[in-house]
C-alpha cells in the first residue's frame, strides 16, 4: 500500500476543487455473515486545474466515469487514476467499487453480537480510512459537501452526518436518504447502521446570544442487548451543558442538524467526532452501575468530542502536522466544560494528575516532538495520537490562557471561527486570531512552547537562617536542555498545623528566564517564616506544563500529610510530582506505594482516589522482583480488607486492584474474594475469573461453561483474556493461534494478548516469537491491528533480578532495530519507545536495589 505524504496531498488540493461528494451505499446483504463485501457509488462534483487526478480506494473499483463517459480503470497501491478531465468547468465523475466489511476497527466495522444475533455497522476513518469504505479524496483539506443514501435491511437504524430526509421502502431493504452537510473532511464523514436501540432526548434549544435560537434534536444509540445500561440521564444531562457551554463561549451556532451519540462494540478509540453522528466506545457503559469516576471520564470525553464540533470539524488542520489544532483544544477545553458546567466540577484537576501524566512520559521518550509536529505521511499522522498532541498540547493551552487571559483567548477563538468557517486552516492562521485578541505577538511564546520538545523541570530553593527567616526564594529551570521557555505559574507554601496542611505563602509570578525570585518583596525574611513552608508547591494551580520537583522537606510532608490538604487540585498537582519522582529514579517505589495506599482509603474525590489506585498498579512495576512481592502483598491485604468497604464506588475500585495484583500475588482471602467475585455475570467478574485461571484454580471448561451462562458481547472478548491465561501450554499456543489468524477481531487480538500477559505459565520465549513474525503481520494487517500488535506483544513485566524479561528485552528490542533499519517508521518509533519504557524501569529497579 502506496502512503500519502504531504507534498502528494498539497498537489492534488491545488489540482482540484472539491464541491460535492454523493455516496450511495448498499448494506442490505451486511446481515449475512457469507457477504464479506458491499458495493458503493461515490459521485463526484469538481472543477480541475490539472488533467489528471487519483481517487484513494481500498477496495475492488467496478467502474469509473467522468461525466457520464466511461473510462478505463487504471487502479494500483489503492489509488485509482483519472486522466483527461475537462478544465476549468464543473465535471461529474463516478466511481462504482466493492469494499470490504471490516473486522479490525478501521473504515466499516461490522459486528455481530453474540448474545442476540443482531448486526451493527459503524465507521471510523481517522486519519485516512474513509477510503476502505467508499471510494473518496481521503485528506483534510479537501472539503465538500457530502449527502449519504443507504441501502439497508428493513427495521435497521441509520444515522449519518446530515439529517435523514426520507426512508422508503425498496426491494430487499428501505433506502435512507440524508440530507447535504456543510463543508467536511473525508475523515469526519459517518454512517452507522444496524438493530441499533435509540434513546430519544428530546432538542437542545439554545444559541448565541444576539441572533435566534437554534434546535437541535439529541439521540442516544447503543447495541439493544445494552440497552438498559445506557445511562441516559447523565448523558444527555453533560450533552445539554456542554452545548450551553461551548455556544456561551465560542459566539458560533452548532452548523451540524442534529446530534446522535452512537456507543458502539471493538472500537480502537475512546470516541470520534463525526459532526451529527459521533461515535464512542461502548465500554463508556457499563452492565455494572459506573462509578462517580467512571461517569465523570465519560463526561469528559462526550465533552471533548463536542469541542471537535468547532474545533476539528468547522475548522479543520490543513495537514495532519496541525493535528494539535484540534485535539489540543478538545483535551483541554472538554476538562474545561465538565469543571465548569457539569456535577464533575473535579474533573480539571483529573487532568493534572491524570492525562497530564500521559504527556511528561511521551516528552521524555527519545521519539518526543514539537506540539506543533512534522508529519511527513498519512503513517506518521496515524502514530502521531499521543501524550504530546493531547495532553500535553492541552496544558500548554492552560498556559497560553495565563499567559494572555480568558477574555483574550475565547475572543481569539470566536475570530478563528468566524474567519475560517467551515474551511482549513493552520498554525499561524490561530496564532494571529490570538495575538489580535491579546493584543500580543505571540510568535516567540509559540516558538518556545509549540515548536521544541521536552518537559521544563522546575525546582524551587531557599536559605534560612537561624531564626527562620527565609531568604533567596527562587525557582529554577533545571531541564538538562537549552529550551527557554516563559512560565506564568503559582508557588505556595502550606504549613502544618495540628496535623493538617494549612496555605500559608503564594506568589503568582512570570518567570521569562531559566530563574525567577519566588519571593520578590521579601515577605519571607521574618523570624519563624520558614514554619509555613513545611510543604512547598511549585506549579499550584496546574497553570502551566512542567515537571515541578518537591524540596527533602516537602516530598516527606507530601508522603506524610498531603491528604490533609483542603484544596483538590493542590493535591492532584503533588500527587504529580510525587508519580515523576518515582519515574525518574527520586523516589522509593515502595516509599510511593505506601502512601497512596494510605491516602487513596481516605482521599474525598473520587477521581484522584481512582488515579491512586492506577499509580500504585504501575509503581509495582518500578520495583525490582525481590522487592515487588513483599509491596505487593501488602498492596493485597489492604485492597482485600477496603474492597469490601460501605461505598460502592470505591469497593469496586478497591476490588478491581486486588484482581490485579491477586493475579502473581497471595494473602489470606485471597481466593474465596475471587471466586466469589467470579460468580457475577458482569465485567469485574469476568476480571476475577482471569485471575482464577492465571492462577490455575480454574480450567477452560469452567470458564466456557460460565460464558454459555451469559454469552454477551463484552464476555466473548473476556472468555478470550481468560482463556489465554490459563497456565499451559496448549492455552497458551491457542491463545497465538489467534492473534496470527487473518481475520481476528481486533478487541480479541488485544485480548489474548492481555491474557498472555498475565498467566502463571512463564513464557520468556513470547517477545522473541512476537519480534519473528512482526514484518509479516504489520506488512499484512492494517496499522490499528499492527499497533495493537506492538502493544499487546510486550505487555509482561520487566525485571533486573530475572536477565531473561530484563537484559534480554532490552537486547532484543535493540538487536531487532538494529537490524532493521527500513523498517516502517510508525513500527520502529512503537519499538523504540517500548524499548525506552523497559530500560527507565531497569533503571529505577537498579537505583532502589534489593530489600
Amino acid at each position: 500500500m502506496r502512503v500519502l505524504t504531504m507534498t502528494e496531498a498539497r498537489e492534488r488540493s491545488e489540482a482540484i476543487v472539491l464541491d460535492s461528494v454523493r455516496v450511495q451505499i448498499d448494506l442490505r446483504s451486511a446481515a449475512d455473515s457469507r457477504a464479506d463485501a458491499y458495493t458503493v457509488r461515490s459521485t463526484f462534483v469538481l472543477r480541475a486545474r490539472a488533467p489528471q487526478t487519483f481517487i484513494d480506494l481500498a477496495g475492488e473499483a467496478l467502474g469509473l466515469s467522468v461525466d457520464g463517459e466511461a473510462r478505463p480503470i487504471v487502479f494500483e497501491d489503492e489509488r485509482l487514476h483519472v486522466s483527461g478531465l475537462p478544465l476549468g468547468r464543473d465535471a461529474v465523475v463516478e466511481v462504482v467499487a466493492r469494499c470490504a466489511y471490516s473486522r479490525s476497527g478501521e473504515g466499516l466495522h461490522r459486528y455481530v453480537d453474540p448474545e442476540d444475533a443482531r448486526v451493527y455497522l459503524y465507521t471510523q476513518f481517522e486519519p485516512n480510512d474513509a477510503h476502505r469504505a467508499w471510494p473518496c479524496f481521503d485528506q483534510p483539506d479537501m472539503k465538500a459537501r457530502w449527502s449519504f443514501v443507504v441501502d439497508a435491511p428493513e427495521g435497521w437504524v441509520v444515522s449519518s452526518n446530515g439529517q435523514e430526509l426520507s426512508a422508503r421502502p425498496i426491494d430487499g431493504g428501505v433506502r435512507h436518504e440524508f440530507s447535504p452537510t456543510r463543508p467536511l473532511s473525508s475523515y469526519i464523514t459517518a454512517v452507522v447502521a444496524g438493530q441499533w436501540a435509540v434513546v430519544d432526548g428530546g432538542s437542545w434549544r439554545g444559541g448565541v446570544e444576539g441572533e435566534d435560537p437554534i434546535e437541535v434534536p439529541l439521540r442516544l444509540m447503543c447495541r439493544a442487548a445494552l440497552a438498559s445500561s445506557m445511562d441516559s440521564e447523565d448523558i444527555l444531562e453533560v450533552t445539554r451543558a456542554g452545548l450551553d457551554f461551548y455556544h456561551s463561549v465560542y459566539g458560533f451556532a452548532y452548523p451540524w442538524g442534529g446530534y446522535d451519540q452512537v456507543f458502539v462494540p471493538e472500537y480502537n478509540l475512546g470516541a470520534m467526532e463525526n459532526p451529527g453522528c459521533v461515535t464512542f466506545n461502548e465500554t463508556y457503559l457499563s452492565r455494572e452501575t459506573p462509578t462517580f469516576a467512571e461517569r465523570q471520564r465519560r463526561a469528559n470525553t462526550i465533552l471533548h468530542e463536542m469541542c471537535h464540533m468547532w474545533f476539528g470539524d468547522l475548522v479543520t488542520p490543513r495537514w495532519w502536522d496541525d493535528l494539535w489544532l484540534k485535539e489540543s483544544f478538545a483535551e483541554n477545553q472538554g476538562a474545561i466544560a465538565a469543571a465548569r458546567s457539569t456535577v464533575y466540577s473535579g474533573e480539571r484537576a483529573a487532568f493534572a494528575v491524570g492525562r497530564k501524566a500521559w504527556a511528561y512520559e511521551q516528552d521524555q521518550m527519545p521519539t518526543t516532538h514539537p506540539i506543533a509536529a512534522e508529519i511527513p505521511d498519512v503513517g506518521a499522522a496515524k502514530t502521531n495520537f499521543d501524550g504530546i498532541t493531547y495532553a500535553k498540547g492541552a496544558a500548554v493551552l492552560d498556559q497560553l490562557v495565563a499567559w494572555v487571559g480568558e477574555e483574550a483567548f475565547f475572543a481569539g477563538a470566536r475570530e478563528y471561527f468566524r474567519r475560517y468557517a467551515f474551511s482549513c486552516a493552520t498554525f499561524d492562521d490561530l496564532l494571529g486570531c490570538l495575538g489580535g485578541a491579546a493584543h500580543l505577538d505571540l510568535s516567540e511564546w509559540a516558538d518556545a512552547w509549540l515548536k521544541t520538545s521536552g518537559p521544563s523541570v522546575l525546582e524551587a530553593s531557599w536559605t534560612t537562617a537561624p531564626s527562620g527567616a527565609v531568604t533567596g526564594f527562587t525557582l529554577v529551570d533545571a531541564a538538562d536542555s537549552p529550551v527557554t521557555r516563559p512560565h506564568r505559574l503559582l508557588v505556595t507554601g502550606w504549613a502544618l498545623t495540628s496535623g493538617r496542611l494549612e496555605r500559608r505563602f503564594a506568589s503568582d509570578l512570570r518567570m521569562e528566564g531559566r530563574s525567577a525570585l519566588v519571593d520578590p518583596r521579601a515577605s519571607l525574611d521574618r523570624p519563624g517564616a520558614d514554619a509555613e513552608l513545611d510543604l512547598v508547591v511549585v506549579n499550584d494551580g496546574d497553570l502551566t506544563y512542567a515537571v515541578s520537583r518537591l524540596d527533602p522537606r516537602s516530598q516527606a510532608t507530601a508522603l506524610a500529610r498531603i491528604g490533609t490538604c483542603p484544596e483538590l487540585m493542590t493535591r492532584c498537582v503533588v500527587w504529580a510530582s510525587l508519580w515523576n519522582a518515582v519515574r525518574d529514579g527520586l523516589l522509593d517505589p515502595s516509599s510511593f506505594i505506601r502512601s497512596a495506599l494510605a491516602h487513596a482509603e481516605h482521599e474525598s474525590d473520587d477521581a484522584l482516589a481512582s488515579r491512586l489506585l492506577a499509580m500504585i498498579r504501575e509503581a509495582v512495576g518500578f520495583l525490582a522482583g525481590s522487592r515487588r512481592a513483599p509491596e505487593r502483598e501488602d498492596a493485597l491485604t489492604a485492597a482485600l480488607r477496603l474492597s469490601r468497604s460501605g461505598d460502592p464506588d470505591r469497593a469496586r475500585a478497591w476490588t478491581r486492584l486486588t484482581i490485579d495484583l491477586a493475579t502473581s500475588a497471595e494473602v489470606p482471602g485471597t481466593g474465596d474474594f475471587l471466586r466469589e467475585t467470579a460468580s457475577a455475570h458482569t465485567q469485574t467478574g469476568w476480571l476475577a475469573r482471569a485471575a482464577l485461571a492465571a492462577r490455575g484454580e480454574v480450567d477452560e471448561a469452567w470458564l466456557l461453561e460460565r460464558f454459555h451462562e451469559s454469552p454477551s458481547g463484552e464476555a466473548a472478548r473476556a472468555l478470550v483474556r481468560a482463556r489465554a491465561a490459563l497456565p499451559s501450554v496448549e492455552a497458551h499456543e491457542a491463545a497465538w493461534s489467534l492473534i496470527t489468524a487473518v481475520g481476528t477481531a481486533n478487541d480479541h487480538l488485544s485480548a489474548a494478548f492481555e491474557g498472555l500477559a498475565i498467566s502463571g505459565l512463564a513464557d520468556p520465549g513470547r517477545e522473541d516469537r512476537a519480534l519473528a513474525i512482526l514484518e509479516e503481520f504489520w506488512s499484512t494487517r492494517t496499522i490499528g491491528l499492527g499497533i495493537r500488535f506492538v502493544t499487546g506483544a510486550f505487555l509482561g513485566q520487566v525485571d533486573v533480578d530475572d536477565p531473561s524479561t530484563g537484559a534480554y528485552r532490552v537486547e532484543s528490542l535493540t538487536t531487532w532495530l538494529d537490524a532493521h533499519p527500513d523498517a516502517p517508521a510508525p513500527l520502529r518509533r512503537l519499538l523504540i519507545e517500548t524499548l525506552d519504557s523497559s530500560e527507565r524501569r531497569l533503571r529505577v529497579q537498579s537505583l532502589w536495589g534489593r530489600p
